[in-house]
């Protein structure tokens, strides 16, 4: 085989495989380290950490801007909520526990006395509670409505959810929504340096410069980032290039795919019921805890007397105050099971990821493009770079190997 022939084969492979590497390794950077790896401390920019999880609060900043933009707020969150559905979500739950809460009760008022009290004594108290489920946790929900208005930020939320130790929860969220892109980024880049590679041929049998390899590669790594970067986002529309080959960024070409992925993760990591109730209780515990007493005891103000009486005691707001106490204790027990079970059909309800979907997939493209393009902006010169380094240092391998075998 000739010499010719084997630089023929040999350059456009290897400059294949520089545009491959240089899209891989510049895809990975924006995701890892998941943490600050390097000399000193970040400060000193002497090192690397995946661009997501650096400049996470920026990001997840933006995310609760394009959630505020859908109209996914704290009205809207709590006007979707109908105390009648959740009352019959909750009953069966409440009613499962009904024997466990008109124990916990009883014992409040004189600790031994469930076991002494007949049967159907028992069965009374415990069918009595029942009727009352579903009244008292539409009760609950209408009292708690104010107290949770001025408790949920819907914002501060998201933006928590996101950044800080939750960073990784973000580099997910664009790589989920992303990953398409990014992987035909990382194949268009072989295909660009193979092309490439075919102009170091013809540079190189004009010239038989060496230093003409590791030149091409540097330009190969540069234009390839850059241009890849690119075409994940431009044009917004279809167009067609030279009249013939039509392209459309492959972002936006994917806007409601995409919509429904992002609002799909939001909705069930981020904004789902477990998360809100959850922000809810660290803002607000101690308020939640006493309006939902006062609920209770109005609510159940006849059901204490007669358990007050059941028990040989007077109904004293003292022996209420320890019955409510022993209830809210016994509720704040179960809450956590209760609350995953009603996770999905609250989800539903609430109708965060459908409200999401629809106005992400109508929202305008350039504005629809802020939704992951902030990723690239503020390191997308080090990327680039980066990808110049990486060209120029395989050129000199490949300029190395074609004097060696010339």
């Amino acid at each position: 085989m000739s010499h010719f022939v084997q630089i023929l084969i040999f350059l456009p492979v290897v400059g294949a495989i520089i545009g491959y590497t240089c899209k891989w390794v510049a895809i990975k950077m924006l995701f890892h380290p998941a943490r600050w790896v390097g000399v000193g401390p970040p400060s000193w920019h002497l090192g690397w950490q995946g661009v997501v999880q650096r400049r996470a609060p920026k990001f997840a900043s933006g995310v609760a801007d394009t959630v505020a933009k859908t109209g996914v707020g704290v009205d809207t969150l709590l006007d979707t909520i109908d105390p009648a559905k959740l009352a019959d979500l909750l009953a069966p739950h409440l009613q499962a526990r009904g024997p466990a809460l008109t124990r916990a009760a009883l014992e409040a008022i004189k600790p031994g006395i469930w076991e002494g009290l007949p049967p159907p004594v028992r069965d009374q108290l415990i069918g009595q509670l029942g009727p009352l489920t579903r009244p008292v946790v539409a009760a609950l929900v209408r009292d708690l409505r104010p107290l949770l208005h001025e408790v949920i930020d819907v914002r501060g939320l998201i933006v928590e959810q996101l950044s800080g130790s939750n960073a990784d929860r973000l580099a997910r969220l664009f790589q989920r929504v992303g990953r398409r892109e990014l992987q035909v980024v990382i194949w268009y880049g072989a295909v660009l340096g193979f092309l490439i590679g075919l102009l170091e041929v013809g540079g190189y049998a004009a010239l038989e410069k060496w230093w003409l390899l590791p030149l091409i590669g540097a330009i190969d790594g540069l234009v390839n980032n850059w241009f890849a970067i690119q075409m994940i986002f431009r044009p917004l529309k279809r167009t067609y290039y030279l009249g013939v080959f039509p392209f459309q960024g492959l972002f936006p070409a994917r806007q409601e795919e995409i919509s429904r992925e992002y609002a799909a993760m939001l909705s069930t990591e981020v904004i789902g019921p477990k998360d809100l109730v959850a922000h809810v209780v660290a803002r607000g515990g101690d308020r939640l805890v006493a309006v939902a007493t006062a609920t209770l005891e109005r609510e159940l103000g006849p059901l204490l007397n007669f358990a007050a009486m059941a028990a040989g005691a007077a109904p004293t707001p003292e022996v209420k105050a320890r019955v409510i106490a022993a209830v809210t204790a016994e509720l704040t027990v179960t809450a956590p099971a209760v609350i995953e079970a009603l996770d999905a059909p609250l989800r539903a309800q609430l109708g965060i990821a459908d409200t999401l979907e629809r106005s992400l997939a109508a929202m305008d493209k350039a504005e629809f493009e802020r939704v992951l393009r902030g990723v690239f902006e503020e390191d997308e010169w080090i990327l680039v770079s980066l990808g110049g380094v990486l060209g120029a240092a395989i050129g000199t391998v490949q300029a190395a190997i074609v004097v060696a075998v010339g």
